[in-house]
């Protein structure tokens, strides 16, 4: 089994539509979710050597406060996995709208593996930290390239796993995120409101 995984992990890089399209059927979740939160913590350590947390270092002195490394990183680890699985469920709903066929299952093992490119930011910090100021600007840039890349291996996974067009792939994919954009909105001004009314 692990050397089917490391040539799904290869594929979702090289040959992004069969690998997904192969995962989707074979629904390797607990695997799945191991790669997804393997890089999200992965990711999260590295960042922690980034160019850019010593001003996160110096905002949390100037109040006072401090947060370890360890706190950061597998502190927002159920944060991670809710957001996982609200975001992947919500893609699901949609697809499903839209005359996908595919199972919730499906489609969150085909999700997970498709985040897997974001592995390459984990060097690209690291580097970052080592060469100064120039080191944000190549954490940005890459930053920008990884996310539009998973972006495009999310729509794959949805268009893979459900059997859809790309074009309705991507409009669930577009509902999902007005709606996660919209929620914190709401919540927000229902607060605003709340305390106002006081």
């Amino acid at each position: 089994m692990v050397d089917r995984i490391i040539n799904w992990l290869y594929g979702v890089i090289a040959r992004p539509a069969s690998t997904l399209n192969e995962v989707a059927k074979e629904k390797p979740v607990g695997w799945a979710l191991l790669v997804y939160l393997g890089v999200s913590l992965l990711s999260g350590a590295a960042s922690i050597f980034g160019p850019g947390f010593g001003a996160a270092e110096e905002i949390m002195q100037e109040f006072a406060f401090f947060i370890s490394p360890a706190v950061l990183i597998f502190g927002g680890l159920p944060f991670t996995i809710a957001a996982l699985f609200v975001s992947t469920l919500l893609v699901h709903l949609f697809a499903r709208l839209f005359g996908g066929t595919a199972g919730f299952w499906n489609l969150f093992s085909a999700y997970c593996f498709a985040g897997f490119p974001m592995i390459i930011s984990i060097p690209v910090t690291l580097i970052g930290s080592l060469i100064g100021a120039p080191g944000v600007i190549l954490t940005s840039l890459s930053g920008f390239a990884l996310a539009v890349w998973v972006l495009v291996l999310n729509v794959i996974a949805i268009r893979e796993s459900h059997g859809l067009t790309t074009g309705m792939s991507i409009l669930a994919y577009i509902i999902h995120l007005v709606i996660l954009l919209i929620i914190p909105l709401v919540l927000v001004a229902l607060i605003i409101a709340a305390i106002i009314s006081l």
